[in-house]
């Protein structure tokens, strides 16, 4: 397999010390304490990454971290004591030797690569652990910063980037754990953070000398007005992908929200005035991103305000129906993330519906314990979870159709219809073809819409490919008639149709 991530990938992010390992504890109210979630008990479960279908981890950082920072413990490694080897806490000594070296994450992993399990490693540039400068010149440091690369985020002590020093030995760190960590994906944190100038350097010394490097950086930027400044990552700084947070925020604000698609997600075309939505900053030739369909898309992650499941039960409160509308929104997010461009990324537990949020103190209740009570000996959940089970299902099987079907992972995006309440496009790529339609509204439609092929866009070798598409699930035939598709879809839901079924 190729190493480095591809968009035939999807990618699965754990906060390690939240996953597992044999003698990790599981503490009935989360809290900011360490857990003792290992690498060695990561390898234990990549069975359970494969029957998901997973073909990358994206792991927490593994640098040796501070002891503590009052009562809080670094349970996700973001607050580094020393750059140049593995922290202690991150290994068990069941499957990987128990030495601290950088070449233990390199045996990490080889266990992955070898099971057919690419590995991205999360890296930190931007600042030390609270506490920490004493074990760093102290002329490394930003003091009295006055933007957003020299002030102190969350008052970590802030590395100088324009200090040649610092340039060198990070560019210089990275290249040591690229060698003997064999880390070939890299995940930057707080890349908005970090001087400019260090990208220059990076995609000079290290991409010249590891040309299969992917790197994905994290901008924390959610809105459509931000795309501006979130592509310049990629179009000038040479990053292979960013997070597409604006996309997360249209998914989440129009789907679970009901906020208008149209607006939010993909203008109609029908005149030049229109507000663009998130897919509409697609195209490099319009000032878009220079490579969409490289992308990291997402619902949740460890550093937004709510799980994806928890945002559905705050829109759909109570049981009964309000889990039954949760559970069918949370579904269509998902629908959207493996069809729309991009790689796609889930968050450690969505596929089980875990629900997690910030609240004033901290961001542990977002970082939940994974609920390993709930899978069963087969690696997927028992039925007597129902809320699992579906969800989870439902998932497994987008993974499949998205990772047996080209146009899904490579595929150019054509969008046919765009309203307030229904989306439908079409993904192509060379002979196949995927048509997906989104009915946002939560009424089923009263009479079939019918959305026109229209030859001016779409060539007549496609047109006739989409008729003889099916139903992902039941394997009905797409109605087509005079090259205009009739379609009714249920209220808040996704219908997909591909060349063949999903069996």
């Amino acid at each position: 397999m190729t190493k480095n991530i591809t968009q035939d990938d999807v990618i699965y992010f754990v906060i390690t010390d939240r996953f597992f390992s044999q003698h990790k504890t599981f503490p009935a109210v989360a809290d900011s304490k360490i857990h003792g979630g290992t690498l060695d008990g990561l390898i234990d479960k990549i069975d359970y990454l494969l029957e998901l279908g997973i073909t990358a981890v994206w792991i927490t950082p593994v640098y040796e971290n501070i002891r503590n920072f009052g009562t809080s413990e670094p349970y996700h490694y973001y607050w580094p004591a020393n750059f140049n080897k593995m922290d202690q806490r991150l290994l068990d000594g069941t499957r990987l030797p128990n030495s601290t070296n950088m070449s233990t994450l390199g045996s990490f992993v080889d266990a992955c690569e070898a099971k057919g399990l690419k590995v991205i490693l999360d890296t930190v540039v931007n600042h030390a652990g609270y506490g920490a400068k004493p074990n760093f010149d102290s002329s490394w440091f930003n003091v009295n910063g006055h933007d957003e690369t020299t002030e102190e985020l969350a008052d970590l002590p802030d590395f100088n980037h324009a200090n040649p020093e610092v340039l060198d030995y990070f560019i210089n760190n990275i290249r040591d754990w690229k060698v003997q960590g064999k880390v070939t994906n890299i995940r930057m944190d707080t890349v908005k953070h970090v001087n400019p100038v260090f990208w220059h350097y990076f995609k000079t010394e290290l991409r010249g000398a590891f040309p299969d490097t992917f790197l994905v950086g994290e901008v924390l930027l959610e809105r459509k007005e931000d795309i501006p400044q979130l592509l310049e990552y990629q179009n000038y700084h040479d990053f292979d992908s960013i997070f597409d947070f604006p996309l997360c925020n249209a998914l989440r604000s129009t789907l679970i929200y009901d906020q208008s698609l149209r607006y939010s997600l993909a203008k109609p075309r029908l005149n030049d005035n229109e507000p663009n939505g998130v897919l509409d900053a697609d195209n490099p030739l319009k000032g878009g991103y220079r490579d969409a369909n490289q992308l990291v898309t997402l619902l949740d992650n460890h550093d937004l305000q709510k799980r994806i499941m928890s945002h559905a039960r705050t829109k759909h409160t109570g049981e009964d129906e309000g889990l039954k509308w949760a559970v069918r929104v949370t579904k269509l997010c998902l629908g959207a993330l493996f069809t729309i461009r991009g790689i796609p990324q889930l968050y450690y537990g969505t596929e089980v519906g875990l629900e997690g949020w910030k609240n004033d103190r901290d961001d542990a209740d977002l970082r939940r314990d994974f609920p390993w009570q709930l899978i069963g000996a087969d690696n997927r959940p028992t039925q007597l979870q129902p809320t699992s089970f579906e969800i989870y299902h439902w998932t497994r099987d987008l993974i499949r159709l998205r990772k047996g079907n080209n146009a899904l992972k490579y595929g150019t995006t054509i969008t046919l219809w765009s309203d307030d309440f229904v989306y439908a496009f079409l993904r192509v790529a060379l002979d196949t073809v995927v048509f997906v339609i989104i009915n946002n509204g939560y009424l089923q439609m009263p009479f079939p819409i019918q959305i026109a092929l229209n030859k001016l866009v779409i060539p007549e070798r496609v047109i006739n490919m989409v008729k003889g598409l099916k139903h992902w699930k039941t394997g009905s035939p797409l109605q087509v008639q005079n090259n205009t598709i009739l379609i009714t879809v249920d209220g808040k839901s996704i219908d997909i149709f591909c060349s063949s079924q999903l069996t």
